[in-house]
């Protein structure tokens, strides 16, 4: 059953068809080489009977296999024996490939996903920092830090900080940072040199 599905499975992007990889177990890559290849095989088979079928509609019966080759039949034909190909030549070298035209409806939908959460954010607004007992920072921002963790150490005018938490709040800045000084023992292994007004740089980035 893993194999069948597998198949189906082998012919997707990756964007596709990560949610559903698992189910596939370790057939993949040989589903995808029987698919490449049977993708070959019917491409080929049908370009033999569709160009058969064209021989007596050619203009110029010596040119009926170029005319052929430029119809839309034919380069539709010719594309899936060259897409059947290249999937087939991933799966020897141990990898994967979908099929061409999926992977521009992946590009069509991850810009429509991307265009949509952009709607979706926040306005941009400067980052509230507030003093904490005596010597933390509270950070309130409109957008997340995705690297600010406990390795990550901000310098905050001139002063350097560690991350101790973080937590979500109400908007508009739904994204609060704790900091606290930065222990003299600790090693530095990322450094992020804070401003209030970097969200705007992070939107044009």
């Amino acid at each position: 059953m893993e194999l069948l599905f597998a198949l189906v499975l082998s012919f997707l992007p990756p964007y596709f068809r990560r949610p559903y990889a698992h189910k596939a177990g370790t057939h993949l890559v040989r589903a995808a080489l029987v698919t490449g290849f049977a993708e070959i095989v019917v491409a080929a088979i049908l370009y033999a009977r569709g160009f058969i079928e064209y021989i007596p509609k050619a203009s110029i019966g010596p040119a009926a296999s170029l005319e052929f080759f430029f119809s839309w039949q034919g380069l539709i034909l010719a594309f899936f024996f060259v897409d059947g190909a290249i999937r087939l030549l991933a799966a020897v070298a141990g990898q994967a490939l979908g099929t061409m035209p999926l992977y521009v409806a992946a590009w069509i939908d991850g810009w429509r996903r991307r265009r949509n959460a952009k709607k979706a954010e926040l306005p941009l607004v400067a980052d509230l920092v507030e003093p904490v007992d005596s010597d933390g920072l509270r950070i309130s921002s409109c957008r997340t830090r995705k690297n600010w963790d406990k390795w990550m150490t901000v310098i905050v005018e001139e002063k350097l900080y560690e991350i101790a938490s973080a937590e979500i709040a109400a908007p508009p800045r739904p994204f609060v940072y704790l900091l606290r000084p930065k222990p003299e023992s600790k090693v530095i292994r990322g450094l992020h040199r804070y401003h209030p007004d970097e969200v705007f740089q992070m939107e044009d980035d």
